[in-house]
């Protein structure tokens, strides 16, 4: 029952996000990748049908609580939705972050992530699917982004070193991780270089007296 309340819950709040179009989690610097695009269109059909269906149902049936179920379910699906737009996933320093919805994220370092591709494949399985070393974060049966890491990542009880994910602009997606890996590693080499001219330019240590 908690669960199903936090649900109903996390979807209205969504809502509001949705309404005033901001994604949670997401800062100002950062790169959002969305993930709903395709999925939300379903999602309002859906919606119509129901509110039509709650609308005849009103007309034929009495009964007040049955109303109230149907603008349960109604609020039920757009918060999905909600839910979807407002936490895709995203750049921040450092680390790309994969969400599914409210459910499930993971934090990938940029310095682990070894190469970025398209790659589209289908998927019969649960929305998270854990497949040995390799992790695939599904969005309508589908992952169209892999990601290869020179480092496992935990996730859950185990740990990955191959990410699969879903992105609505899957190139664009994967020029936007390869950019920043690059940046960032350009950075690190910076600080490294900063560091050693530093080391070789300290003046000799002299003894005193």
């Amino acid at each position: 029952m908690k669960r199903i309340l936090r649900a109903q819950w996390t979807g209205l709040t969504s809502l509001w996000w949705w309404i005033r179009r901001r994604p949670t989690g997401v800062g100002p610097s950062d790169t959002a990748i969305g993930y709903a695009r395709d999925q939300v269109p379903t999602l309002l059909v859906l919606t119509g049908a129901l509110a039509l269906e709650t609308f005849v149902v009103g007309l034929l049936v009495p009964w007040w609580w049955i109303h109230v179920l149907d603008v349960l379910a109604l609020l039920q699906v757009l918060g999905i939705a909600a839910v979807m737009v407002t936490k895709p996933h995203y750049l921040t320093t450092g680390t790309l972050v994969l969400r599914e919805g409210s459910v499930f994220e993971v934090r990938v370092p940029l310095a682990s992530i070894t190469s970025a591709r398209v790659h589209r494949k289908d998927h019969n399985g649960p929305a998270i699917e854990l497949d040995g070393d390799t992790l695939s974060i599904v969005i309508g049966n589908q992952t169209d982004v892999t990601l290869v890491l020179s480092e496992p990542v935990p996730v859950k009880d185990n740990t990955v070193s191959t990410i699969r994910f879903r992105a609505d602009d899957p190139r664009a997606a994967v020029r936007a991780i390869t950019s920043a890996s690059r940046e960032l590693a350009t950075d690190v080499h910076q600080v490294v270089a900063d560091l050693m001219q530093g080391v070789h330019g300290h003046p000799p240590h002299r003894p005193l007296g």
